[in-house]
């Protein structure tokens, strides 16, 4: 009887075997494990401050309006951000080669005819560069540059507003024509404000650019700003391309040396300044100039340098470098004690060279507050005219602006009004000393 069902109980034992071996094999195929989730590494912030637009950094310093009795002026942030906004409404057609030998003569006389006034840039500005200040109709404009902008605000006789750009530098001048123009806007917000500007006066030079200066006295504030330093190793991670490989060096008290091989960061604790150098990135190929603004405009914006207000100051193409000045206020900061300028040098690829402080002002609190007045700008030339050691005629700007120096022992800046001077690429300060009548000593 048992062997007459052994059969059927073999083929029932071997249907279930059947069964579970695919159940199994189901099962590890569709099994999903439950996995922690995985934490992933923080991203590292190395944006120190804000980023920063062209119109943020490239700015006129000083506006000259010239009517047929007086000429007025300003180097107020205010008075030149309202005119500055009032023309990026503009579309600019027409731009024309008129010389490219522009005298000093004819400069000048383009800035003082009346009914017109003038921004002044510290150096030449890419065309492509204002472009995205103020738009130009054509699609690629010259890699020429400008430092006056000049504006007769008359219509002409066809009822155009024309405007000229003028570069005292490579001696070139493009005319354009303005369009989009409110002219109730101009004369409301622009002509009509410059009547209440400081009365400003022209310093004439034999074969030479004029000087436009301030005829009054200059009510000025001394600022006293507590120092802030700023870490270090931001700029370390920021600048060398794996932070891991960096090794210090002694290289004495008063500074630090950092490298990864190639690249080098030398940090000055005593001015509180630091260089960094990729010399695989050295090239002598001369630089497109907007393309040098654009490549040094994003490189800090990448690591948020913009630590305080810097504007563009100056542009060499020819060795790839350009400088951004420490401005207060709407005036230049100079000093001798440390730097004051942002330094780029670019390179192929990236960056070749980098200077710059790493302290900030501390706006925020200021520690103290003086109130003073500086002799007018006609004075401060008047007594420069008389110095032996000086051509006068070799002074390519005078301005007022702040002089930087240290209160070490109370962690102090003090940032002075003063007069400054333009010659051979190099600013000096006049003492007040001089202007006051004493020895002439220029810091």
């Amino acid at each position: 009887m048992g062997l007459k069902y052994v059969e059927q109980i073999k083929s029932i034992v071997l249907t279930l075997l059947v069964v579970l071996s695919v159940s199994l094999t189901f099962t590890i195929w569709t099994y999903t494990p439950t996995y922690e989730t995985i934490q992933h590494a923080p991203v590292l912030n190395i944006s120190i401050a804000e980023q920063q637009r062209v119109d943020d950094v490239i700015k006129p310093y000083k506006m000259i309006a010239s009517r047929e009795d007086n000429m007025t002026g300003s180097m107020s942030p205010f008075d030149l951000e309202r005119v500055v906004n009032v023309m990026k409404n503009w579309e600019i057609s027409d731009l024309t080669l008129e010389t490219n030998n522009l005298s000093a003569v004819e400069l000048n006389e383009l800035i003082h005819s009346p009914n017109r006034y003038t921004l002044f840039f510290p150096d030449d500005v890419p065309f492509p560069v204002y472009d995205i200040i103020l738009p130009f109709s054509i699609t690629n404009p010259p890699e020429n540059g400008f430092d006056r902008l000049i504006v007769n605000w008359n219509r002409t006789e066809n009822g155009e507003l024309k405007i000229y750009f003028a570069s005292s530098k490579s001696k070139t001048l493009y005319s354009a024509i303005a369009g989009n123009v409110d002219m109730n806007v101009l004369k409301q917000k622009i002509v009509s404000p410059t009547a209440e500007f400081a009365k400003f006066t022209e310093i004439e030079r034999k074969g030479k650019s004029s000087l436009f200066v301030s005829a009054q006295d200059v009510e000025s504030i001394r600022y006293t700003y507590y120092l802030k330093e700023i870490d270090t190793n931001r700029f370390r991670e920021a600048l060398f391309s794996d932070p891991n490989l960096i090794r210090q060096s002694p290289v004495g008290a008063t500074n630090e040396e950092y490298s990864d091989g190639t690249s080098l960061m030398n940090v000055n604790l005593l001015e509180r300044t630091l260089s960094f150098v990729n010399p695989s990135a050295e090239t002598f190929v001369p630089a497109v100039p907007s393309k040098l603004v654009f490549d040094s405009l994003d490189f800090v914006n990448e690591h948020g340098g913009w630590t305080d207000e810097y504007r563009f100051a100056s542009i060499n193409p020819d060795n790839q470098q350009i400088d951004y000045q420490l401005y207060l206020l709407g005036y230049p900061v100079f000093s001798d004690e440390t730097s004051t300028k942002i330094t780029a040098f670019w390179g192929d690829p990236g960056i070749y060279r980098y200077w710059r402080p790493y302290y900030t002002l501390d706006l925020s609190l200021p520690f103290d507050t003086v109130i003073s007045t500086l002799p007018s700008g006609e004075k401060a030339s008047r007594v420069m005219k008389n110095v032996n050691e000086l051509d006068f005629n070799n002074v390519d700007e005078i301005t007022t602006g702040y002089y930087l120096t240290r209160d070490n022992d109370r962690r102090l800046l003090i940032l002075e009004p003063s007069w400054f001077y333009l010659s051979n690429n190099q600013w000096s300060r006049i003492s007040s000393d001089v202007l006051g009548g004493g020895k002439f000593g220029l810091e």
